[in-house]
């Protein structure tokens, strides 16, 4: 008998973080593979309010060829939970390292998870094919998205195809400002890591102080190439040149992460475009 694809859904949604409908996600990836006339080519797995242990556990139990995360994130990482079922950002290095651990077995990787690019760039080094977000997505189009993907999957389309059906379900959609989601190959990477189709943006923006510089350093972690001082007059205010793949509004939600960031969101523009004007529309 022809060996089984096995599908691992982990479905992240720890009680101090918005609800997501999880459950009707899976129970619609469900009904996608189980009308398939190729049902019996999938067998699914899904484990509910994962720890990182739980992640590491199912990945080595059931040596699945095909991960979807289904859940919260941002640029610094996925969302699991602790001990106590509270929200732990996991770095895209140590995600990349775990399922790098699997990689001779594992051929496809789902990240349905906001402003989960990162990550997916993270893994496609090793994994032959990574989908990931954008930007922030709606429940909704994160639904649609994954029943496109996987009817297209269960109907033997290859994974590069069974994306784009999962795109054009959301274009179905017709909403505006539509999300856009990624898929990486490794094709896609250079020897360096870097992937061959990123393109970096410069940002200007003023800060109140140093030390709110520093905290958003801190929280964008490795996902910036360099930021510098433009110049720091005697007055806190000083301003800011950053350098990264992220687009503004992904920019924006670290920034808002900072206490007192309100100056940065507020100012914060393409290099051309930067006035040092502050937005007072813009919501903190």
């Amino acid at each position: 008998m022809k060996k089984k694809s096995k599908i691992l859904i982990v479905a992240a949604n720890p009680k101090d973080t918005s609800r997501l409908r999880l459950d009707e996600e899976v129970r619609e990836i469900e009904q996608a593979l189980h009308r398939s006339s190729r049902r019996a080519v999938f067998a699914l797995k899904a484990i509910w309010a994962p720890r990182s242990r739980d992640l590491r556990r199912a990945l080595l139990d059931e040596q699945p060829q095909i991960v979807h995360f289904s859940g919260h994130g941002d640029v610094n990482g996925l969302v699991l939970e602790n001990a106590i079922g509270d929200a732990v950002v996991v770095p895209p290095e140590a995600l990349r390292d775990l399922f790098n651990l699997f990689s001779d077995s594992l051929g496809c990787v789902l990240l349905n998870a906001c402003y989960s690019k990162i990550q997916a760039a993270a893994l496609a080094t090793r994994i032959s094919h990574v989908i990931g977000m954008n930007e922030e997505i709606a429940d909704g189009s994160a639904i649609e998205f994954a029943v496109g993907f996987y009817d297209a999957l269960s109907a033997g389309r290859p994974v590069e195809q069974a994306f784009q059906f999962g795109c054009n379900a959301i274009d179905l959609l017709g909403r505006p400002n539509k999300p856009q989601p990624i898929i990486i190959s490794r094709s896609d990477i250079q020897p360096t890591g870097d992937v061959l189709l990123s393109a970096n943006h410069i940002y200007r923006f003023r800060a109140e102080c140093q030390p709110d510089v520093d905290n958003l350093r801190s929280l964008l972690s490795r996902g910036f190439d360099k930021i510098t001082i433009i110049n720091s007059p005697p007055f806190p205010d000083v301003e800011v040149e950053l350098e990264t793949e992220l687009s503004l509004e992904e920019l924006r939600a670290v920034m808002r992460r900072v206490v007192d960031g309100h100056v940065m969101v507020q100012t914060v523009a393409l290099r051309d475009e930067y006035t040092g004007e502050r937005d007072y529309d813009l919501v903190t």
